[in-house]
């Protein structure tokens, strides 16, 4: 598995995805990712993925996924 940094617009760290669970920056468990979307723990969709763009439901960037950073490093 890796996990991958989730950075606003301008950069700034917010969460991060380790395999499948979204964490926030402080580390609380926030959501799970199916396939292209984020789920929040209430099974409700937040984000929708486009590659390494992080979207919001109209479709508008947000952000994006940083590299994937194997467990092991």
């Amino acid at each position: 598995m890796s996990t991958r940094g989730m950075y606003d617009r301008d950069g700034e760290l917010f969460g991060y995805i380790d395999g499948v669970r979204v964490y926030n920056r402080q580390g609380d468990l926030i959501g799970e990712m199916r396939g292209q979307a984020i789920y929040d723990l209430q099974e409700e969709r937040r984000w929708l993925l486009d590659r390494d763009a992080l979207l919001d439901l109209r479709g508008n960037v947000i952000g994006y996924l940083g590299a994937r950073v194997p467990q092991d490093e």
